[in-house]
């Protein structure tokens, strides 16, 4: 009859003990599920503003998707160039893709001659009009005013920007060569519209090059490339310009 009744009173004791228990679990459980409401309304006031978030697409129209390198050979220094190309690898435009390349030679940098050149050669007519007549006369009229003569042409790429980059042409009566070599440090450019007095924002990778070789029917042109500063940055009047956009703004 003892043990009975210590066995009695001990279940008195663990009923009671879990009855005085229950009501801490119930409010520990009932803190618990208020933690997520709160954390969810911290988090709903720390939610960024969308309104508030900065675009990273640039405003304005592409006119102008490809690569644009160029080359100015100087036959004196502080004469102006006696050989200037700009030529255009075109991957997207509203003329659609294709080449174009500017060529004006004074060949043998002797003054006014038979063998000066001054072409337009392109495998695509369009383009070559609407990148003289809209993007290249914002830079110099004369694209306009009085324009190139063009030719049909062939075009190829050799090389590379370790050793020398070559870009070659050839059309009825023509086959020109260039070639950039020994390449300064790369450097992007974002020339913005309005200076001065640009419709376009160009963004540009240039690889300005030491020397540079512009090469007409065999004949190699006078002059040199010359070094300059762009900014911070050792330039050429000799570069290759790759991954080439023109925006213009409404």
């Amino acid at each position: 009859m003892a043990r009975m009744a210590q066995f009695a009173l001990l279940a008195v004791v663990v009923c009671g003990a879990w009855s005085a228990l229950r009501p801490i679990e119930a409010g520990a459980l009932e803190q618990q599920a208020q933690v997520p409401s709160l954390a969810r309304a911290v988090g709903e006031q720390s939610q960024p503003q969308t309104a508030q978030a900065v675009s990273d697409v640039r405003d304005g129209r592409v006119a102008v998707i490809g690569e644009n390198p160029g080359i100015r050979l100087v036959a004196k220094e502080g004469a102006p160039p006696s050989t200037s190309v700009s030529f255009w690898r075109v991957f997207q435009s509203p003329a659609g893709a294709g080449h174009v390349c500017f060529v004006t030679s004074d060949i043998t940098a002797n003054g006014p001659s038979p063998d000066d050149v001054r072409v337009a050669f392109t495998d695509n007519e369009k383009l070559a009009d609407y990148v003289a007549s809209q993007l290249m006369t914002a830079f110099d009229k004369a694209y306009g005013e009085k324009p190139f003569p063009v030719r049909t042409a062939r075009f190829e790429r050799s090389g590379d920007t370790i050793t020398a980059w070559k870009e070659t042409l050839k059309a009825d009566g023509y086959a020109i060569d260039l070639v950039w070599r020994e390449f300064y440090e790369p450097f992007v450019i974002e020339s913005k519209a309005g200076v001065p007095h640009n419709p376009y924002t160009i963004l540009s990778t240039f690889v300005p090059a030491k020397t540079a070789e512009v090469v007409i029917n065999g004949v190699r042109a006078a002059g040199a490339a010359s070094p300059r500063m762009r900014g911070p940055r050792q330039s050429s009047s000799a570069f290759l310009a790759f991954a080439e956009s023109w925006l213009k703004l409404p």
